[in-house]
């Protein structure tokens, strides 16, 4: 517990009202999208690396845990303050300190929201790869955390595929640079990717050298139905193994379709079992011969329907089927555990009729769509209650679908970490001796086992 010595020192070294120690102050800044809610010890903010320095050699010293967050849009719980962990929020260290379109790179403090960067990079013809659904909130140091992406992950990467360098504050209070501001660069250990995608359990980032790329002008966007889910698995197939990489690739479900329904007044036809949405990019002169090629690869695959949008509102229309799944899976009620599986995408056919059999087994209804050209699948799991929610018979579901997806050659977590959720199962995935290694690793950044404790590894 924190004593009046502590939120003292944290008074005198940060501004006015930058130290939150009131619980009704606290309690927004105590869980994240996963429904976890831990009260903070307390909530401090930062608006330089020089405040967050003192902060966490102090906590270093006085064995203070500290749990990083920015905006909280986490699926996982890993911005939620578990053991006594005060919160160091770095929203307010929201600042672009540079965009060089010569050097095709942006140099960015970690509290800066990803749609507010893409929004100024666009005005130069530019863009950052990643992508999440949660843009509009999230923030860099989030999605560099999670090392989330979204759908261009397809064919621009995600954050590991799109930072030169890092900064960031060590468990010991020490202040870290890595990588360089060059397309090209092999001196030393490659810790920019390690810290990428790490939770916050190394250190705290306090800048970041993204790469960034130019935008292409045209976007095509394509919605093809199917009978049956195999027939739609071989088309995935069929487009990730032709030379265009498309822009975006997304998978829709069954129980997606009649969701989606629902909502929009019958958008796909009765018969339809799943659709994909296909996206591609690229310059006017170019964009109707790659748009020739990507529907010849189509028609040479078993369909139900094929439609094209090249306009904006056109385009708008077929997205807003996909995005009216979320609201559609919170009518339903707000009972539901909404996994982040990745498998290699020749065995998506076998994940989803295995889910389909899974859902029979257990009479729980589950509703899968995501990022297939990726092989990332959200299987979103519904309840009526919270009690079914927590009962036994939804954890053997759960604990099969992991099974399931780790037979297949996947991963337990495309883009939303590991956090406390997934952290039980995380031995599924990686030996105890790599787990091990792993743990020695954190010992070399964070000593005394302050940053962000009890989660990821």
């Amino acid at each position: 517990m924190l004593n009046i010595k502590h939120i003292k020192y944290f008074n005198k070294i940060l501004p006015k009202n930058f130290v939150f120690s009131e619980p009704g102050d606290c309690w927004a800044y105590g869980y994240d999208n996963s429904k976890i809610h831990v009260l903070p010890e307390c909530v401090l903010f930062a608006n330089n690396k020089n405040q967050i320095q003192d902060i966490v050699k102090y906590c270093f010293e006085n064995n203070i845990p500290i749990t990083t967050r920015g905006r909280g849009t986490g699926n996982t719980g890993g911005s939620v303050p578990i053991g006594n962990s005060i919160v160091l929020s770095l929203e307010k260290m929201d600042k672009i300190l540079k965009v060089d379109i010569d050097n095709r790179l942006s140099i960015v403090e970690p509290g800066v929201i990803n749609k507010v960067l893409q929004d100024i990079l666009k005005k130069q013809n530019f863009f950052w790869g990643p992508d999440p659904s949660s843009q509009e909130y999230s923030t860099i140091g989030g999605n560099i955390a999670n090392n989330s992406a979204g759908p261009r992950a397809i064919k621009y990467g995600t954050p590991r595929d799109n930072i030169l360098g890092l900064e960031f504050i060590s468990g010991k209070g020490e202040i870290h640079k890595t990588g360089v501001k060059t397309s090209k660069g092999v001196v030393g250990l490659d810790l920019t990717r390690l810290f990428t995608g790490s939770e916050g359990v190394l250190g705290i980032l306090t800048e970041a050298t993204l790469k960034i790329l130019p935008l292409n002008n045209i976007v095509k966007t394509i919605e093809i139905t199917f009978e049956n889910v195999e027939n739609a698995s071989d088309t995935i197939i069929s487009l990730m193994t032709q030379p265009i990489t498309p822009y975006k690739l997304e998978f829709i479900d069954n129980e997606s379709i009649k969701l989606i329904n629902t909502i929009k007044k019958n958008h796909y036809d009765k018969n339809c079992n799943s659709a994909v949405l296909l996206e591609i990019d690229g310059e006017n002169e170019y964009i109707d011969i790659m748009l020739e090629k990507i529907i010849k690869v189509i028609k040479k695959n078993k369909y139900k329907k094929v439609t094209v949008a090249g306009n904006k509102q056109n385009i708008e229309e077929l997205w807003s089927a996909r995005k009216s799944l979320s609201p559609a899976l919170r009518e339903i009620g707000g009972y539901k555990i909404n996994e982040d599986i990745a498998v290699p995408i020749s065995n998506l056919t076998i994940l989803l009729t295995n889910l389909n059999r899974l859902s029979e087994k257990y009479a729980i209804k589950i509703v899968n769509f995501g990022h297939a050209g990726n092989g990332n699948i959200h299987v979103n799991l519904l309840f009526k209650s919270d009690e079914e929610k927590k009962s036994e018979n939804s954890k053997k579901c759960l604990e099969e679908i992991f099974d399931l997806v780790l037979s297949l050659d996947g991963t337990l977590s495309g883009e939303h970490g590991v956090g406390i959720i997934k952290k039980k199962f995380i031995t599924k995935e990686i030996d105890k001796k790599t787990l091990s290694l792993m743990n020695d690793i954190k010992k070399q950044f964070d000593p005394n086992n302050i940053m962000n404790p009890n989660k990821t590894i």
